[in-house]
């Protein structure tokens, strides 16, 4: 499948295979990603998601436009300008230490407005899973990545199985 920029029909244009195939792309997932084994996160500032900590995705479920590359497992390149919606999950492994845990979306090595989310955590042994999603007007070249952050004073692990990190991406709209 090929996929172009598309705004829309107009009157009297041809329908072409991309044409046809750039029409059925908002809301469909093209992205989908986790971590599936332990990612040791630091203490950080204030329980900040810091850019050092990126997950590196490990296993790549959906890409239906190209934007993964194994050479750089920490981030998913737009490939169409674009609205896209960022569905974000991080989990910690459980632990007694309260304090916060935090989660950031990154545009291009930027933590995006709204797209931090944070858990105050009382001290208990359960997995603690922090969740958000936030849209981004994307260009062709732009990259999205996604880094946890917590403060309680030592490394926390993240979790894995049924709880691991993803990261959806779904295309939202053309532009």
């Amino acid at each position: 499948m090929a996929f172009i920029s598309f705004p829309g029909w107009q009157p009297g244009m041809v329908m072409t295979a991309d044409r046809l195939e750039s029409s059925s792309l908002p809301g469909r997932l093209v992205f989908r990603a986790t971590r599936d084994t332990s990612q040791s996160i630091p203490d950080t500032t204030s329980a900040n998601p810091d850019s050092a900590n990126v997950f590196s995705w490990e296993s790549v479920e959906v890409d239906d436009l190209g934007g993964f590359s194994g050479g750089s497992p920490t981030r998913y390149t737009c490939m169409l300008d674009g609205w896209y919606r960022i569905d974000a999950k991080a989990a910690f492994n459980a632990n007694v230490a309260g304090g916060v845990r935090t989660l950031g979306v990154f545009e291009t090595g930027v933590l995006v407005p709204s797209g931090h989310f944070r858990n105050a955590k009382t001290p208990t042994n359960f997995v603690d899973t922090v969740t958000g999603f936030v849209s981004l007007l994307l260009s062709a070249g732009d990259y999205v990545q996604m880094a946890p952050g917590q403060n309680t004073g030592g490394a926390l692990l993240t979790a894995t199985g049924g709880t691991r990190p993803s990261i959806e991406i779904s295309f939202n709209r053309h532009v």
